[in-house]
């Protein structure tokens, strides 16, 4: 095309991204450059009138563009765009995506120029990027390095860089189109050029013929697993060929590398060595954690049993505060307690192993639960952050959908209405319309006929009243229950009733004002929110505020503190024995990731009825040490804030631990004070937490 040559950068955008997307926004277009509406029109004018020759044009239709012509001759204009790099013609989106995931592949420096040449926009747009780059960095534990004359680098935890380039992928496509890229069911030039860029075609190969070999020797996969599965063989294969090795921990290479179960190991490590990939022992550990996901869980310590409370007591504790915020309470099923049991048991393994899965329905859960998502989501900060867990919006999203589908399980139970039939003309005609009823309608509990003139009095008894005449206007405004249909009871009154019905059954599933009641199993008495004692609800803050410790302790072994910690609490009457709470207390340090990240802190929780009352205390130490952090990193730690309480803890206890636990992870003016600070201040802030209203 003769005039191809002369569309600015930003022209064969345009071009390029309509063709792609079909139809696209301008909106979109102009928040891709960061310009006005107005702007993307005035470029639009100018594209027509240089393919006006060749008859072909961009359509405005309501602000949306599409490209209008002869298919011969916008494939020909869609061809012509292969000869300029698809790199040139990326959104900013996606500039943002292949920048940050070159960063987070390899630990040597890039300069801005780099980036510059690569995308064919100037330093200054690129260092604009950095600024975008550096906040979603620092979110993920990642901080990134920007220094005159050395370039910029990534530093941080190796496992978190990889799995922030997976979540980088995700955010490229959907995951239908990227799985149907990786089959090779259809090919995608974004993604192409992206994985490309990336690992390479070779290793893109290898990495799949890994991943089949595993998929033959051990079970199949589903799509998503693939998907998560591939991308890390990937990612290890092209850090193995730069020399970025990830360091795990021996115990974890020596339980994968010595086990029987992970026979297939040599066949991967012979197909690797005949590529001439020679891997180290703890990269082929990280390959096949991410192979097996939840079905490998190193050693007994997988369990979380060091909690000191069990699954099924947190599910309970998770459904009282859902039912709490939703101003309903959720009777306990059996069956579902056990399924939330078995699923956090396998989301605390991935959340503490910092293996996140991908929940392809997070969206649609969001907007279809948009009142239990918001709730679980509070609950499961208040609950898990005292074990120093944060479920991600993925595993939240699976945990909405247990409790959604039991609730409208339930309510289902609960949606069947009764019905009045009006019918002045006659009793055989009204049982005949009541049989029809009954044929076409699913959600019917009862049916009574009345005649017309006692109907008013019989109308409020009923969920809704059936007539075959029109009643009175103004009767009938009081009276919104009321359908008139005909006798015959054709197919627009059918349509109407079930509409009625389905705009009933949403009001029942009103959670700000329905209360749910299962039928299969007596609940525990739960403490409701209304019924709390507001002196004795004080009372147990002004418990926890009194005892309060803050100790500087000397001693460089976490074992000999959390010795002390406990006798400590023994002699100040906290605990009747300190063996067991010490036991539990050193077991779930072991299990890792007690720190908070970036905050000098670790936090100590467990619940034993060795607990006598409550507890918090803050001890300080006098040399830092260094515990795992998230992902297999390690940070240094100067403060503990250990909560002890009962197993069987009253539920607004556990709720003020939980406050508390949230501010540790949420606030950071508050681990400042844990740091710092005398008894006093913290005593008032520990307050200020404790009183907050929920919102």
């Amino acid at each position: 095309m003769d005039n191809l040559s002369k569309f600015t950068a930003r022209q064969k955008f345009i071009i390029n991204a309509i063709l792609e997307e079909n139809s696209l926004s301008v909106k979109e277009i102009s928040k891709q450059f960061d310009v006005s509406d107005r702007t993307i029109l005035r470029e639009v004018n100018a594209i027509n009138n240089m393919l006006k020759p060749k008859k072909i044009s961009i359509y405005d239709n309501n602000s949306n563009l599409s490209i209008m012509g002869k298919k011969k001759d916008i494939d020909y204009l869609e061809k012509s765009l292969d000869g300029i790099p698809l790199q040139w013609l990326l959104s900013q989106d996606q500039r943002l995506l292949i920048i940050t995931a070159q960063l987070l592949l390899t630990d040597e420096p890039y300069k801005l120029a780099f980036f510059s040449y690569q995308l064919n926009v100037t330093e200054g747009s690129i260092s604009l990027y950095m600024d975008k780059i550096k906040y979603w960095l620092r979110v993920r534990y990642l901080t990134l390095k920007r220094k005159r004359g050395y370039g910029i680098s990534v530093e941080g935890s190796e496992w978190i860089k990889r799995n922030s380039i997976v979540e980088l992928i995700y955010d490229l496509k959907p995951i239908d189109e990227l799985c149907a890229y990786v089959y090779g069911n259809k090919k995608n030039k974004v993604i192409d050029m992206f994985f490309k860029i990336l690992f390479g075609k070779r290793l893109f190969s290898i990495s799949k013929n890994l991943v089949d070999i595993f998929e033959n020797n051990v079970f199949k996969m589903d799509d998503t697993i693939y998907l998560s599965s591939l991308i890390h063989v990937l990612i290890s294969l092209k850090k193995t060929e730069l020399g970025n090795s990830i360091e795990l921990p021996d115990y974890l290479i020596q339980d994968v590398v010595s086990s029987e179960k992970f026979g297939f190991l040599t066949e991967i490590k012979e197909y690797l060595e005949s590529e001439n990939i020679i891997i180290t022992d703890s990269e082929l550990t990280y390959i096949v954690i991410h192979l097996l996901g939840s079905k490998y869980i190193y050693k007994e310590n997988g369990k979380f049993q060091e909690f000191g409370v069990s699954f099924e007591d947190i599910s309970k504790e998770l459904l009282y505060e859902v039912g709490k915020k939703l101003h309903m309470e959720i009777k306990y099923d059996r069956q579902l307690i056990a399924g939330l049991s078995q699923h956090i048991n396998f989301a605390l393994y991935r959340v503490n192993m910092d293996m996140p899965v991908k929940n392809t329905i997070l969206d649609e859960i969001k907007e279809y639960y948009s009142d239990i998502f918001e709730a679980v989501t509070y609950a499961c900060k208040l609950i898990f952050s005292k074990y120093n867990i944060s479920m991600t919006l993925d595993e939240i999203g699976f945990i909405t959908m247990h409790i959604g589908l039991f609730i409208e399980k339930t309510n289902s139970l609960n949606n069947k209405f009764s019905f009045l039939i009006i019918c002045p003309n006659g009793i055989g005609t009204a049982k005949i319309l009541a049989n029809k009823l009954k044929s076409a309608i699913q959600n019917i509990k009862s049916i009574k006929i009345e005649s017309f003139k006692d109907w008013q009095e019989e109308s409020k008894k009923y969920d809704i009243v059936i007539s075959t005449v029109n009643v009175d206007p103004n009767t009938k405004k009081n009276h919104e229950n009321v359908i008139v249909v005909s006798p015959f009871l054709k197919k627009d009154d059918i349509e109407n009733i079930n509409e009625y019905i389905s705009k009933l059954s949403k009001n029942r599933m009103n959670f700000n004002k329905s209360k749910l009641i299962s039928d299969d199993v007596k609940s525990e008495n739960l403490e409701k929110e209304n019924d709390l004692n507001l002196d004795k609800y004080n009372n147990s803050i002004d418990s926890i505020i009194d005892n309060i410790i803050v100790e500087t302790i000397d001693t460089k072994s976490v074992d000999d503190l959390i010795k002390i910690i406990t006798k400590n609490a023994y002699e100040n009457g906290i605990l009747s024995s300190r063996e067991e709470v010490e036991r539990l207390i050193i077991a779930r340090e072991k299990l890792g990731n007690v720190v908070v990240p970036n905050s000098h802190i670790a936090l100590l929780h467990t619940r034993s009825d060795c607990v006598v009352i409550p507890f918090v205390g803050v001890y300080r130490i006098k040399n830092n040490m260094k515990l795992r952090s998230v992902g297999f990193a390690y940070e240094y730690v100067d403060t503990f804030v250990v909560l002890l309480a009962r197993k069987k803890e009253k539920s607004y206890v556990l709720e003020q631990m939980g406050k508390i636990s949230m501010s540790l992870i949420e606030n950071r003016r508050l681990c400042k004070i844990l740091r710092n600070s005398n008894i006093n201040e913290l005593s008032r802030e520990i307050r200020k937490i404790l009183c907050k209203e929920d919102i």
